[in-house]
């Protein structure tokens, strides 16, 4: 369970992040949510009780994001396995599977984007906003994700806190 909840945080904070520049074509100037390496840092177990509450927050911003940009493709009239095609394809346009999208099509994929950017920039203020109420900064939540992701033990003591 916990790891899907990191694999679904550290998804959501990469999409925000601009780690897929194709929804988002303009940098955002707020505070970005980044992947981070590694280090060994100390994490207290205040830091672990926040982190453990930050996650939980996240996941329903996160459950929230996914369906409003569903309802955005869709609303454009085009179903997210045609928005995803017409991504992959602008993405890698020597690739084999490039598909070929009509004039109307790529006008409803553009504004598809244009809402899912809008989409993303409200996820990514709310979600940094959860990370600042629940007393962290943005960097240090990343830290400690980073940090969680590559050991078990600390793994299970978030998992600890999220079960009580």
């Amino acid at each position: 369970m916990l790891r899907s909840i990191l694999a679904g945080s550290v998804a959501l904070i990469l999409l925000l992040s601009g780690s897929l520049p194709a929804l988002a074509q303009t940098q955002q100037t707020a505070p970005q949510f980044q992947q981070q390496e590694a280090p060994q840092i100390e994490i207290s177990q205040e830091e672990l009780q926040q982190f453990a509450g930050v996650v939980e927050k996240l996941q329903g911003i996160q459950e929230e994001s996914f369906q409003g940009m569903s309802e955005a493709i869709q609303d454009e009239g085009l179903t997210t396995k045609q928005f995803s095609a017409i991504l992959q394809s602008q993405q890698n346009p020597d690739s084999e599977q490039t598909t070929k999208a009509g004039e109307q099509e790529l006008q409803q994929f553009e504004q598809a984007r244009a809402r899912l950017a809008e989409i993303q920039k409200e996820t990514q203020s709310q979600m940094q906003e959860v990370v600042e109420d629940e007393g962290l900064e943005v960097q240090r939540f990343n830290q400690i994700l980073a940090a969680i992701r590559n050991n078990p033990e600390l793994q299970q003591q978030i998992q600890q806190i999220i079960q009580n």
